[in-house]
């Protein structure tokens, strides 16, 4: 009984091994922090990765098929400084890395991090694909589930809650006016040793801000880091994407809906491809 019941778990794992080398693309999260590993490891375990983006649950929705030739490293619900961290752990780096501003100080994850680079466990699912959490079981039959019924995984609700948007907002301002929100130096020297260290391994890094909604774009969280990050990073040494100043409609006040996120996201490339190409012409 014992050498059939071995035999038969062989048998599943070599045939779900060879499903997920002949379909490498299928799978998907089916919640957050799954979705957060899967693309740190799509990340960590590509041989090569021209352009990566780092950043906070903002820019993390920020279309992935749109831009194809960067690899997302934007958590939601982590830091900037997590993204950078994994990045920092590969040793082919990018060439590229696109820096999330809006909150880049925020403190990081290091449950994340640990986790995706720290002990043998990452080794094993870098060698052995079918073990990463993208090919779980439930994750190939959600995935499976929703190409048969033609549905856009990031899509969500068409329209957008006036009421939960006005009061997020209303919360958030109220939030402002308690804390009193106020840059971490050590986050600031953090995230600035973490950049300043790939810069120096020949990585450009290029700035730029998420849009939010016009009425929180000027709380404290958000102004008080616009202004270190100038300090710290400013315009004549570090290169920036032009923000965008046009009103998005969010669905809470700091996340796009999903119709915005389209939009952005078609902004946001032509502003890369434009970057590179401009950056690719001026080397001798």
């Amino acid at each position: 009984m014992i050498k059939k019941s071995l035999l038969c778990f062989i048998v599943l794992v070599i045939l779900h091994d060879l499903i997920v080398r002949i379909n490498p693309t299928m799978g998907m999260a089916t919640h957050q922090w799954q979705d957060n590993l899967i693309k740190a490891q799509s990340f960590l375990y590509a041989d090569h990765v021209d352009s990566a983006m780092v950043g906070t649950s903002l820019s993390a929705r920020i279309i992935r098929d749109s831009i194809p030739s960067i690899k997302s490293v934007s958590f939601g619900g982590c830091a900037v400084e997590d993204g950078l961290r994994i990045i920092c752990s590969k040793d082919q780096l990018p060439q590229y890395i696109f820096v999330e501003t809006n909150l880049l100080f925020t403190e990081g994850n290091k449950e994340l991090v640990n986790k995706l680079t720290e002990g043998i466990i990452p080794r094993i699912k870098h060698w052995i694909p079918s073990l990463r959490e993208q090919y779980e079981p439930i994750c190939l039959l959600a995935s499976l589930a929703l190409k048969s019924g033609n549905v856009n995984p990031q899509a969500g609700a068409a329209a957008v809650d006036m009421n939960i948007l006005n009061e997020s907002i209303r919360q958030l301002h109220h939030e402002d006016s308690i804390y009193h929100y106020e840059v971490s130096e050590e986050r600031v020297k953090t995230v600035k040793g973490l950049i300043d260290s790939l810069e120096e391994k020949g990585v450009k890094v290029v700035f730029f801000e998420m849009p939010v909604n016009e009425n929180i774009s000027h709380l404290s969280k958000f102004e008080q880091t616009r202004k270190k990050v100038s300090e710290v990073f400013p315009k004549d040494k570090y290169c920036y994407l032009p923000s965008d100043t046009t009103h998005y409609l969010t669905t809470d006040g700091e996340h796009l809906s999903f119709e915005e996120q389209q939009r952005y996201s078609h902004f946001f490339k032509n502003l890369v491809s434009r970057k590179t190409r401009d950056t690719t012409q001026r080397k001798p």
